[in-house]
């Protein structure tokens, strides 16, 4: 008979998750490195221009925070703080921005919020599921039938969970965003159509796109039109 062994943490796929199915260490592990690449700039670089920073920022640092965030995805306020807090940390890095609030950096930067960013990523991730890009035959979606006008065609039914693990995972998070979007948006033919009309839509009507880490520096309406402004700017 094979012997089984307890593993506080494990890491599969790059992504580690302990063994009460949180991703905390992930986050801090993650964290820890995109700081110490943000250091690095800051060490080699003695003059940095706007378009350089982004461009360095871009291909180093955030992809270390954005890569599974789909399975990951911050529970807590704090761990989204946590994440957001290495961006701020980059945004000060230019000079000239230094001493402004953390959104008018991101504004002058063009660059979206981080949690901004994942909710985007889920709307597409879930664009791509239900429209059969992504290959597999296991439902994870219950597609709601009815005849309700209001909303799209294409709504999830929501079904009720009493614990916070199961609140936050992807298949259940996604739900009320996703039903919220009109049926000229969940029905657009590519994935690259899916993303404009939702930034479209998201630009007339902003919902679910304010990151509370942000809105203790800035009164809700700038931050609001700023992150769907500079969102559409964003490279996936």
């Amino acid at each position: 008979m094979k012997s089984f062994w307890r593993s506080m943490l494990e890491k599969d796929l790059s992504v580690y998750v302990d063994n009460a199915l949180s991703f905390k260490e992930h986050v801090i592990r993650s964290t820890a490195k995109a700081n110490k690449v943000v250091g690095i700039i800051r060490r080699t670089f003695d003059f940095l221009t706007d378009d350089l920073l982004v461009r360095l920022y871009k291909s180093l640092v955030r992809p270390l925070l954005e890569y599974g965030h789909s399975v990951w995805q911050p529970q807590h306020k704090t761990l989204c703080s946590d994440v957001e807090d290495v961006q701020r940390r980059d945004t000060k890095l230019l000079a000239s921005i230094r001493d402004k609030p953390y959104p008018e950096c991101l504004a002058t930067l063009r660059l979206p919020s981080l949690e901004f960013r994942r909710k985007r990523g889920d709307m597409i991730d879930l664009w791509k599921y239900i429209h059969g890009v992504y290959d597999t035959d296991r439902p994870h979606f219950d597609i709601e039938k009815t005849r309700d006008t209001r909303g799209n065609s294409l709504k999830i039914n929501k079904h009720r969970c009493r614990l916070n693990l199961r609140n936050n995972s992807f298949s259940h998070r996604v739900v009320n965003d996703w039903n919220s979007l009109p049926e000229s948006v969940v029905t657009a033919p590519t994935v690259n159509c899916f993303k404009n009309r939702l930034d479209k839509h998201w630009r007339i009507t902003p919902l679910c796109t304010t990151p509370t880490v942000l809105l203790r520096t800035i009164e809700k309406a700038r931050y609001y039109m700023w992150n769907i402004v500079y969102a559409t700017h964003a490279t996936n």
